[in-house]
This record gives C-alpha cells, sequence and structure tokens, in this order.
C-alpha cells in the first residue's frame, strides 16, 4: 500500500445499493481489492443497526459502520488499539450514540400526526407489510429496516404548505429532518459528517500514518459526510437530482448511477491519489 491511506465512508442504497434491486454485484471486485489491501470500507446509512449487520456480512465487511444517518457509531472489539471514549459497550462493540432513542421521535411525530394524520405514514403505522409495499424489501428485509432505534422514517403524502408547517413542528422540538432517496428520516441533531469525522478522529488516533477519508453518496442526506470528507463522490441517482455541496475542492460527480457510480468514482480518486489496491 502507498503512504496515504485512504478510510472510505460509503452510502447504502442508491450508491453501493442499487436503487431498484439493491444489488452491489458489479462493486464486488473493488470490494474484494480494498479488503485485500486493508482498506477499511465503512458503511454510513439511513439503514438500522440489524440491516447493516446482514448487509456487512453479505460483502464480508468487518469494518465499523454507522447507522440511522449518522445516530449511532459502531466499533468491532479490538478493532482500535485504543478504546474510544464515551460509548456504551455491548457484547460485540463499542457504540457511540449521538440522538435520543427512538420512542422520543415517534411521540413528536404522533403530536403532528394527531392534527394532521394523512400527511404522512411512518414506519411505526406502515408495519411490516407496509413497509414491503413501500420499499421493495422482501419480508426478513423489512423486518430488519423496522427496527429502529434512534428516529422514525417517513413517507410524506401531505401538500408543500402542510410541510411547512410539520417542519415548523420538528423544529420547534428540536427534532432534525433529512431527505433520503426514498425517505425522510426524523431524529436529532445528528448527520452522516459529525460521525465521519468521530470515526477519522480515532482512526487517526489509533494509526500513525497519514489517512485521507473519501466519501461515496447520492442524496441530500449525504451531503453533511461528503462535505466533511477529505474527497467527495456524488453518485449520479435514477429518481432525483444530485444534490447541492458547498465548497469541496475534491469533488467528482459521475456518469453512472449506483454500484456503477461508486466503482467509477472511487476508482478516479484512489487514481488521482496514486493509491494502488491492485
Amino acid at each position: 500500500m502507498n503512504a496515504l491511506s485512504p478510510i472510505v465512508f460509503t452510502d447504502m442504497d442508491g450508491s453501493l445499493l442499487d436503487h431498484y434491486d439493491y444489488s452491489h454485484s458489479c462493486a464486488d471486485e473493488l470490494l474484494a481489492q480494498l479488503k485485500s489491501c486493508s482498506v477499511p470500507v465503512i458503511p454510513t446509512t439511513s439503514k438500522t443497526r440489524t440491516e447493516c449487520l446482514a448487509l456487512r456480512a453479505e460483502l464480508n465487511n468487518t469494518d465499523p459502520f454507522i447507522t440511522e444517518n449518522g445516530a449511532a457509531i459502531y466499533i468491532p472489539h479490538n478493532y482500535f488499539k485504543h478504546v474510544p471514549e464515551d460509548v456504551a459497550i455491548t457484547d460485540a462493540y463499542y457504540v457511540k450514540t449521538m440522538v435520543a432513542d427512538r420512542a422520543h421521535w415517534q411521540n413528536i411525530l404522533a403530536q403532528f400526526g394527531a392534527r394532521h394524520a394523512e400527511t404522512f405514514i411512518s414506519f411505526q403505522q406502515a408495519g411490516i407489510d407496509g413497509i414491503m409495499r413501500l420499499t421493495g424489501l422482501d419480508k426478513s428485509q423489512a423486518r430488519r429496516a423496522a427496527q429502529r432505534e434512534y428516529g422514525e422514517p417517513i413517507k410524506w403524502l401531505g401538500t408543500a404548505q402542510q410541510y411547512d408547517l410539520f417542519c415548523q413542528h420538528m423544529q420547534s422540538n428540536h427534532a432534525q429532518l433529512l431527505k433520503g432517496g426514498r425517505f425522510i428520516h426524523v431524529s436529532g441533531d445528528c448527520d452522516k459528517g459529525r460521525a465521519l469525522a468521530w470515526t477519522m478522529a480515532h482512526f487517526q488516533y489509533n494509526f500513525e500514518r497519514p489517512l485521507v477519508s473519501i466519501a461515496l453518496g447520492d442524496s441530500a442526506n449525504d451531503v453533511a459526510m461528503l462535505e466533511a470528507a477529505d474527497y467527495a463522490v456524488v453518485i449520479r441517482s435514477p429518481v432525483h437530482d444530485i444534490p447541492q455541496i458547498h465548497a469541496h475542492n475534491e469533488l467528482i460527480v459521475t456518469e453512472q448511477y449506483g454500484p456503477e457510480g461508486w466503482v467509477e468514482g472511487l476508482t478516479k480518486i484512489l487514481n488521482k491519489l496514486a493509491i494502488n489496491i491492485e
């Protein structure tokens, strides 16, 4: 490997995973090359812990991961030489949490829903069958998606005027709204960018060599992560415009969508940095 060591932070849906069928097959070769060269690939996603555990097993990924739009960061035991501070300890992971739990945000949603029930459907309201219809996931995948811990996804059904009222209600209750490829995620004051920064600080503390962060994403909820990274890849989406990134000197916008774009953009950055992973 090179003197400069990359740490890759990647969105999942619409980025590493295809928007329509969640396939990652065309990225598998590059993922295997990264793993063989000990380049960490950090899933940084709106997905739940349960979803990430299943995906990491499928991807043969053993690196840390970031869930629910930066609400929690999971570091495997013995991954770092130094144990992170201010973390909860579970059987397999150190867990850094950034926000209150799901029930808190569900209560705030319920207050608005009591007056405007027709404006949204939440994962809690949809249930497993509803999540399957909204996402195209199979039943086992939908069950994992339903196991939120730090926020609540909603499908917005109301008008623009009603959405303004919704935003006012959420802001007055210190809730944050993040728009993903399919849903609006209601949670606390967290984002993927702050989670990236916290994670990079612990990588730098534990590895005595120059590190560089590379982030890949396709949606508005990826903007903070893309702006926080040293190098950023915006992956084109077949269903929405590219997100607006502000003042980034090292930005690539792909020509291709989903995992094809993921390979395209990451390969360009690795080549630009003269990082050889073959």
